[in-house]
């Protein structure tokens, strides 16, 4: 987190920048009372009062800034931290708040600004988001410590059939996690996490990707599709990677020279260097061509974001099209796995060529060089696209 210290106003701290990625903190150097301002990439800017109470480090929230005037926010921070030294845990008034609260004053003011956009990234915030607006929609107006185990558990099975054992269990996850995050943040331990021992349902890892007659109407269906999408699609099967990292590529991040994409954002953490192949190259010389000043390989003029977050309108016709069923867009990522390893790729190169980094055996083999890799992402495409021939 990045840390800086000046002497605050208003007009000042209404120009502070919004970080790319992460969140920066602010000191008032005005203040003898520990007045700092997080500011996070979602834009949020919001005055806390950080100080020691019995030995320990607290940054006790006071409010938005703009919701409330500097002067105002010096002097909170200044009683916050007269009752720290008297003795009184500064962090009680905001405990007592959290006990009354509502499920989505909770999560729209607490959990969101103070964690999502502070350590999650944008696609995952996006994605609980849906999650609690759409799965936890039972609970938005209720206390939190209203909600009971039985009830959530009764949620959960009604989302399975409704909306899948994988989304349901996404929305358990998600309801845990903020119970656990309002505990650090004060929310009374005597209350019990009403998701706390409701049991996940099992699921089984999925392996879905298209057959030698699926990829035979997949290529000919996209060829009346959008350029962009196009593009698109055949970068995702071509380059093995997560829907959420191609589509948020940078010119930045294509090495002609090398022939080498840069994925500096995975899942992981991790920046990924994968290889072109030859059809893949072709298809990012053509996009480069008519890009322009525009950063992005996939931009946007209506999201945040800055490119495009999800196109699934013009996914759903692109299967409709081509008469196939259960396909997702990651599974063009297992596509490419596959075929690699049934054109006799080893496990090893194949985990590279992925990014992946969860087994000790791919773990081992994270040194490869990029040459095996290309040749192995090589034979794939070219079994792939010999299917039309």
């Amino acid at each position: 987190m990045k840390s800086n210290r000046f002497n605050f106003t208003e007009r000042a701290l209404a120009a502070l920048p919004v970080p790319t990625t992460g969140s920066a903190v602010y000191y008032d150097a005005g203040s003898m009372d520990g007045l700092c301002v997080i500011v996070t990439y979602g834009g949020t800017k919001t005055y806390y009062a950080y100080m020691k109470f019995q030995g320990v480090p607290r940054r006790v929230k006071i409010a938005r800034v703009g919701q409330m005037k500097l002067i105002e926010a010096r002097m909170k921070a200044h009683t916050l931290k007269e009752r720290s030294l008297r003795g009184e845990d500064p962090s009680a008034e905001r405990r007592d708040a959290l006990k009354d609260m509502t499920l989505r004053q909770y999560y729209e003011n607490i959990y969101v600004p103070q964690h999502s956009m502070v350590h999650k990234k944008p696609a995952t915030v996006y994605d609980d988001n849906g999650l609690f607006r759409r799965n936890m929609k039972p609970f938005h107006n209720r206390q939190m410590r209203t909600i009971s185990q039985l009830e959530v558990s009764q949620l959960h099975g009604s989302l399975k059939r409704k909306c899948g054992l994988y989304s349901a269990n996404r929305t358990l996850g998600l309801l845990r996690h903020m119970y656990n995050k309002a505990y650090e943040l004060g929310y009374p331990r005597r209350l019990e996490n009403p998701a706390q021992y409701v049991k996940a349902f099992k699921e089984k890892s999925r392996d879905r990707f298209m057959s030698r007659a699926e990829l035979a109407r997949f290529f000919e269906a996209l060829q009346y599709a959008e350029p962009r999408f196009r593009h698109y699609i055949l970068l995702s099967l071509f380059l093995g990677q997560r829907r959420s990292n191609i589509l948020a590529l940078r010119w930045g991040d294509i090495d002609f020279e090398n022939d080498i994409v840069r994925f500096v954002d995975t899942k992981n953490g991790d920046t990924v260097n994968t290889p072109m192949t030859d059809q893949a190259r072709e298809i990012l010389i053509q996009m480069y061509r008519t890009a322009g000043d525009n950063p992005w390989l996939f931009p946007s003029s209506t999201s945040k974001s800055g490119h495009i977050e999800e196109p699934k309108r013009a996914w759903n016709a692109l299967l409709k099209r081509a008469n196939i069923e259960n396909l997702r867009i990651h599974d063009l990522r297992r596509t490419m796995g596959s075929y690699q390893a049934i054109t006799g790729s080893s496990l090893h190169i194949i985990g590279q060529s992925l990014g992946h980094r969860s087994t000790a055996a791919t773990q081992i083999y994270a040194r490869l060089s990029c040459d095996p890799v290309r040749e192995s992402m090589q034979r794939a495409t070219n079994s792939m696209l010999g299917l039309l021939e």
